[in-house]
């Protein structure tokens, strides 16, 4: 069994003190686990937190919402509940107010959002989401698309039908913001296509999907990057040219009950909650592991250190940031990505015996913010935090 080591710096700055803590697991992980630097100050440089707002958005909803961040720093919160009604549901904050919309879809058809929404540099909201239609349908289950701006949504797109609830799909935003959409279809013999915005959707490439292969995730261009597992091992193909080359290796991994996300960048960041043995205590901490462009695996590592969590929400953005929030005992915890670089965490501010729940997180790079969702106390009152970021 290894030795503990533990290494503590301590640094005293005029306008704060901080004091960055590194410790090695007391039992060596499977996975390579390590610790990340947390800065244990509420106050941290670079972090403006601005007043709280509380709006009303939903006692329940079927998953976690998504967020995002637009041009002008209005935070954006997207949800639905199957047992509701059939609609995505669309909050937003303008300078007038909370307004909300739902993004539009046929009457007798069910909506439910899978895909987070991204902002481009005009400042309009892309969302892709599955919808689906009656019964009656022989092709019921289909992927829509469309954007919103200026307070309005343009009319949907349908993008592509399939006679199987499986499909599932990617969006990325490529040069000069068009939107480019991959799409895995099937049953046994699954097949990707990758579609192209000219118009209309348009089918650009089609591919027999590798053994193993789960995610696809489209380029700038015309191919796309594949990821998936064999034998807990992380693995990648790139779809270039209308070909699928060989797998390469990324090492011990799993992508199966884990959460992930895509920067504009392409690193992909996977997180998720697991048990782990810290001093021979075994708790249920946040795990984190980033695969870059090149693409490499970074090690497991314990955002923040390890503590028991229980609430985790991550976004990343139509840029290079990621944020991960995650909820502690007494306190709820923050932390950004750049790439797959790590940096700070810091504790989210919140009002004196008020009792939250973490539901949704949104960054940006342009301009420079994050915001978190809380919960009130199983209510449907959210509260809203934002932070602007030097």
């Amino acid at each position: 069994m290894p030795v503990r080591r533990a290494i503590i710096f301590v640094s005293l700055p005029l306008v704060s003190l901080c004091v960055l803590l590194v410790i090695r697991p007391a039992v060596a992980q499977s996975e390579g686990v390590v610790y990340l630097p947390t800065v244990m100050h509420d106050f941290t440089p670079g972090w403006h937190w601005r007043d709280a707002y509380t709006v009303t958005v939903a006692t329940r909803t079927t998953n976690l919402p998504f967020a995002a961040i637009d041009r002008d720093g209005m935070p954006h919160i997207f949800w639905y509940h199957t047992l509701t009604d059939d609609l995505v549901h669309h909050l937003y904050l303008t300078p007038g107010g909370w307004q909300a919309t739902s993004a539009p879809a046929p009457a007798d058809s069910e909506s439910l959002l899978t895909n987070p929404p991204l902002v481009d540099s005009a400042g309009r909201v892309h969302l892709l989401w599955f919808n689906k239609l009656p019964a009656t349908e022989t092709e019921r289950h289909r992927f829509l698309y469309a954007t919103f701006n200026a307070g309005a949504w343009q009319t949907p797109q349908e993008i592509t039908r399939s006679k199987y609830s499986t499909i599932d799909g990617w969006l990325r935003l490529g040069g000069d913001d068009q939107p480019r959409v991959a799409v895995t279809d099937g049953f046994l013999g699954w097949k990707a296509t990758l579609y192209s915005l000219g118009g209309a959707w348009q089918a650009q490439n089609e591919v027999t999907l590798p053994t193993d292969a789960d995610i696809v995730w489209p380029d700038v261009v015309d191919g796309a990057h594949l990821y998936g597992v064999s034998n807990n091992t992380l693995l990648y193909w790139r779809w270039r040219g209308g070909m699928v080359g060989e797998a390469q290796s990324l090492g011990v991994g799993a992508l199966l009950g884990r959460s992930l996300a895509f920067d504009a960048v392409g690193n992909l960041h996977l997180y998720w909650k697991a048990g782990a043995n810290v001093g021979g205590k075994l708790i249920t901490a946040l795990h984190h592991q980033c695969i870059d462009t090149t693409p490499q695996s970074s090690e497991v590592v314990y955002p923040g250190g390890a503590a028991t969590v229980s609430t985790v929400v991550g976004a990343a953005e139509n840029g290079p940031l990621f944020a991960l929030a995650w909820q502690e005992a007494n306190r709820k915890r923050l932390m950004l990505w750049d790439g797959c670089t790590p940096g700070v965490t810091v504790t989210i501010p919140e009002a004196p015996g008020q009792s939250t729940t973490l539901r949704a997180v949104a960054v940006s790079s342009n301009p420079r913010k994050v915001c978190v969702f809380m919960q009130q106390d199983g209510t449907d009152l959210y509260t809203v935090r934002c932070a602007d970021l030097d």
